[in-house]
């Protein structure tokens, strides 16, 4: 494999193996190619076809300022319509819009992707190797038709094509990643670029990251985090771009009072805490909430039916923009912020409050054991929780959530930091036993890139090993491809060796209370501003993850054993609330 190290190098205007000219239906004519830049790879033809497959799939994965590209055809085989090129046979024409990230300064734009293979009718001189190359041309007159015009967006490189190269070696050497370019009739250039050039930097930047993943297909590299499994990326993104516009907007003049938006929150952040990760933070986890509930619950309108609780809920600011949207809940923790106050048009439930579990459980499962009466629950019937990094609170979410009544109880609990329902967790592996994973229901076919947007993904997985496979569990692939536990797997699923590390082991931790608390876990990577980014859901309804058929009466005495245990290593002792409400909360 390439070394880390190894930096593209600009080409010469007369660097060898020119590209013909493009015989393209659409005027006008192109000038030559001009070639910029080149990078030595260790990988065959296929895996170069594959890498820029994926780059042509998730341009956003090189760029901050794409959002994503949505593949509008997928075609094996040329048209009468493609550019034709001497000595090059089309075999796979893609055609994509690519959505910019900041759509208030940049706009959606069209383009071709074509794959070329080099054509066996002599000619292209092939003394040197074969070739195979993908030539990107964005579609001005797309741009022409929408806009008016034929400007390219910023985050587009200025050409009127651009062409990835694959030159195989020859006698032992490496192959090479190349990359030319056909400048735009308006705006000629000559080679070479200035180091300077920002087109010139672009293309280094494009040829490093191509052959990076060149390099990792050769590799065998396979996806580790695998998003989007719950729910489609594009609804998600849809869906957090709205909001941001709405938020954004000053509406200052058109109400009586002052609006909150992302510009105050910004710029007049009431906490000590990053403004500009809290609130995109938690703007993406209610989008991510808003299209989740929408599928979950639409049976009930797409909304909870008895709300939603967010357990720890620091700034309010989660608890606000969902009752903004017309989500009915609240949020508690247990000193008030700053920031609770700003929030008007509408003002948020939020709360002073503390919570002990085990004495809330023990109330509920045993209440000759605890003075407090059994109708003091805290979570509405048919209520969704909502841990978001909730410290010593987050293994107790599924326990609270069993215990909550309704069939349409659910939660997503976003682990930080590591605590078990006693202490710290310190453990580097965590073992699921086996007869938890036997009482599963039969595997489940993995969503498809069509119906939710997620990656493909091997089948045969139980709906335990499926939401998890971000963590790439290769200890139940065989070499067939198919599922199978390792020999030793009656001890039960435990985090592969390639991962190890205490926040992998944590999250199987977490599932395995899941699973004791009568329900299915799934894990969804959230595209959040954050390290930390996991969430574990778990529901009681439609296709969301579900119950493990274990009886209400049997998952009781499940949760009681685990209050209990709890009891016998110690008492849990609950943070009081800060302030007047300390004083006023005996729990």
């Amino acid at each position: 494999m390439a070394s880390k190290a190894v930096q593209p190098t600009a080409l010469a205007p007369d660097a060898p193996r020119p590209l013909p000219r493009l015989h393209s239906p659409r005027p006008p004519s192109p000038a030559d190619w001009i070639p910029v830049v080149s990078i030595p790879v260790e990988c065959q033809a296929d895996h170069f076809h594959q890498a820029i497959l994926e780059l042509v799939r998730h341009p956003e994965q090189s760029s901050s300022t794409i959002l994503r590209a949505d593949i509008l055809a997928d075609e094996d085989d040329s048209t009468t319509s493609t550019p034709q090129m001497d000595g090059y046979r089309c075999v796979r024409r893609v055609r994509r819009q690519i959505l910019p990230n900041r759509p208030q300064f940049d706009w959606a734009m069209e383009q071709e992707c074509l794959f070329y293979d080099s054509d066996d009718d002599g000619s292209l001189d092939t003394r040197n190797g074969t070739e195979s190359l993908v030539v990107l041309l964005p579609d001005c007159d797309q741009l022409e038709r929408d806009r008016g015009e034929r400007r390219l967006p910023y985050y587009h490189p200025q050409v009127y094509a651009l062409a990835f190269r694959y030159l195989s070696g020859h006698s032992g050497t490496s192959s090479t990643l190349r990359i030319d370019l056909v400048p735009l009739p308006s705006q000629p250039m000559t080679a070479p670029l200035p180091p300077n050039d920002r087109l010139f930097r672009t293309a280094q930047m494009l040829a490093k990251y191509a052959a990076k993943i060149c390099n990792g297909q050769a590799a065998g590299y396979q996806k580790r985090i695998h998003h989007d499994l719950l729910v489609g990326r594009t609804a998600v993104q849809d869906t957090y771009q709205r909001l941001k516009d709405k938020y954004q907007t000053d509406l200052d003049s058109l109400t009586p009072s002052p609006r909150i938006t992302f510009r105050w929150m910004l710029n007049s952040w009431q906490e000590s805490t990053d403004a500009t990760k809290h609130v995109f933070e938690d703007v993406a986890i209610a989008a991510w909430l808003v299209v989740y509930w929408a599928r979950v619950y639409a049976h009930a309108g797409g909304k909870p039916p008895g709300g939603f609780v967010d357990v720890g809920c620091g700034n309010g600011l989660l608890v606000y923009i969902l009752a903004s949207e017309g989500y009915a809940g609240y949020g508690f923790d247990l000193r008030e912020r700053k920031s609770w106050t700003t929030y008007t048009s509408p003002r948020p439930d939020l709360r002073v409050q503390s919570l002990n579990p085990v004495e809330l459980i023990s109330a509920q499962t045993l209440p000759a054991s605890s003075g407090q009466p059994a109708d003091a629950w805290p979570f509405p019937r048919d209520s969704f929780l909502i841990f978001n990094h909730a410290d010593e609170m987050t293994p107790w979410c599924p326990l609270l959530a069993a215990l909550t009544p309704g069939d349409d109880v659910g939660f997503l609990n976003i682990p930080c930091c590591l605590h078990e329902l006693v202490g710290r967790f310190e453990r580097q592996t965590y073992s699921i036993p086996a007869p938890f994973l036997a009482s599963l229901p039969e595997p489940q076919s993995p969503p498809t890139v069509a119906s939710r947007g997620a990656e493909s993904l091997p089948a045969d997985l139980s709906p335990l090993l499926l939401p998890f496979y971000a963590a790439s569990p290769l200890s139940y692939i065989s070499g067939n491809g198919k599922a199978k536990p390792k020999a030793n797997s009656s001890a039960g699923v435990s985090a592969p060796s390639i991962l190890g590390g205490r926040y992998h082991a944590y999250q199987l931790y977490l599932a395995h209370l899941t699973l004791r608390c009568g329900f299915v876990p799934a894990r969804e990577a959230l595209r959040i501003p954050s390290t930390k980014n996991f969430g574990l859901v778990g529901g009681r309804s439609g296709d969301s993850p579900g119950p493990t058929g274990q009886d209400p009466d049997e998952i009781r005495e499940q949760v009681a054993e685990l209050v209990r245990e709890v009891q016998l290593r110690g008492e849990w002792k609950a943070r009081r609330p800060e302030g007047k409400a300390g004083d006023k909360q005996g729990h």
